[in-house]
């Protein structure tokens, strides 16, 4: 059985927290390994609210707000070293249906040059509205293959898998997904980064947060 852990990242916005374990927990039926919360608010407030509305998670709270990379930072060491992969969500993300995260793993682990599976989200712009989502905005970028497609673009912190390999690379001190996009391709420039299923099927997530809380930075 693999082993999951779930680690949800979150600055502040209670009212998105809660649709998004709600939901979560409405379709996602998995045993995880471990559930986390890295609560990058810097609320004292904040920190007890998630101890008391989710009780099954380890909530890791920072007395200052680090940002992105900070926090992405936290959850990586706070990860049980001996889970297989991590399960990455923020706090503003809707899952639409049920995903087969073990299918996932299996993917992952029969292309070990893929870095992650990510899960495709809904368009949240006018640009990504109009040409029916951001995967088509750079077509040409995705290459579509049995059970899942892969690009070498980006990797993405949105709703996605990714093994416990990736962890031991390292989140940059500062900046976000295209530094560590970066990094990643210093380190091995075959390595990819999938989605999960068919270019044309239907997101999987929807984006809930219009902004960051005030103060969160990269």
């Amino acid at each position: 059985m693999n082993k999951v852990s779930l680690v949800v990242i979150t600055d502040g916005r209670q009212s998105c927290i809660e649709q998004t374990i709600e939901r979560f927990d409405q379709t996602i039926k998995y045993n995880f390994f471990e559930k986390l919360i890295i609560n990058d608010s810097g609320d004292s407030r904040y920190h007890q609210f998630l101890v008391n509305r989710f009780p099954g998670f380890d909530v890791v709270s920072h007395e200052r707000r680090r940002g992105l990379a900070g926090a992405v930072q936290s959850a990586w060491e706070s990860v049980n070293p001996e889970t297989d992969y991590i399960l990455h969500l923020e706090d503003d993300f809707l899952f639409e249906k049920f995903i087969d995260i073990d299918h996932m793993a299996s993917l992952l682990k029969r292309n070990p040059h893929l870095v992650q599976m990510a899960l495709v989200r809904a368009p949240v712009n006018p640009p990504e509205e109009e040409v029916g989502g951001f995967v088509f905005q750079h077509l040409d970028d995705y290459f579509q293959k049995e059970e899942y497609f892969e690009h070498g673009r980006l990797f993405t912190l949105n709703p996605c898998l990714y093994p416990i390999s990736t962890v031991k690379m390292g989140w940059p001190n500062h900046g976000g997904e295209s530094e560590f996009t970066t990094k990643v391709h210093s380190i091995n420039k075959d390595y990819k980064f999938g989605f999960y299923g068919q270019i044309h099927d239907k997101p999987l997530v929807t984006h809930i947060g219009g902004r960051r809380s005030e103060g969160w930075f990269l």
